[in-house]
């Protein structure tokens, strides 16, 4: 297995991560009445957007082993290193998607993106065309040892996903050219701790013992 860095902000994070289980029980649940698991700005990441994220990648361990996870946990009970991963990728793209909002919001507030020496077309939206070309690019990083894609075993639709965050965190360089402050991240210190990094960006550090189980 060839291992590549996936998402080079956060692979920094999994020297960090702890070993300790994410619950005793389930990782969900409704956010309704409690803590959600993450507030980026005033984008809401519940408890349940993260478990069904956890075990879309969950579904892949031949690709969390080639990016250093190895201990994925079980279903309703995942790894912290698990866990702390995803949630970093989460909040990094959100911070990213929303920065680029910004942005575009200035220029077109009369900010001269000229004067910066940016190009314009770096504020928009991710196109077909750049995620195919990021796909192709993690179908090709990461490989098994027969030469197959381990990245291409994810669904369609979860594939796109990941390959337009990468797109929003692409920008992050450019973006942070124009002075645009990174939104404020609140977790819950359930799933580990926010570390704030250069630019305000953040990225989870998973806890280092048992967490308690979140109740339904």
């Amino acid at each position: 297995m060839r291992r590549r860095s996936l998402l080079p902000a956060l692979v920094v994070a999994l020297g960090l991560l702890g070993g300790a289980c994410a619950g005793d029980g389930d990782l969900g649940g409704p956010t309704l009445g409690g803590t959600p698991a993450a507030v980026i700005g005033d984008e809401v990441v519940s408890n349940a957007d993260l478990r069904d994220e956890v075990e879309r990648w969950a579904s892949n361990p031949a690709m969390l082993q080639a990016i250093g996870i190895t201990d994925l946990g079980q279903e309703g009970r995942r790894s912290s290193d698990l866990v702390a991963f995803v949630l970093s990728h989460r909040v990094v793209s959100e911070q990213a998607r929303l920065m680029l909002a910004d942005a575009r919001q200035r220029a077109e507030g009369g900010l001269d993106l000229a004067e910066q020496g940016i190009d314009g077309e770096v504020l928009s939206e991710p196109r077909d065309q750049e995620i195919e070309a990021i796909l192709g690019q993690l179908d090709q990083q990461f490989t098994s040892p027969e030469g197959g894609s381990v990245f291409q075993v994810f669904e369609e639709g979860f594939r796109r996903t990941l390959a337009r965050d990468l797109a929003y965190q692409d920008r992050l360089q450019t973006i942070a050219q124009l002075g645009i402050e990174a939104p404020h991240v609140a977790v819950n210190p359930r799933f580990g701790q926010a570390e704030v990094l250069q630019g305000g960006i953040v990225q989870v550090v998973a806890p280092t013992g048992p967490l308690p189980s979140l109740g339904a």
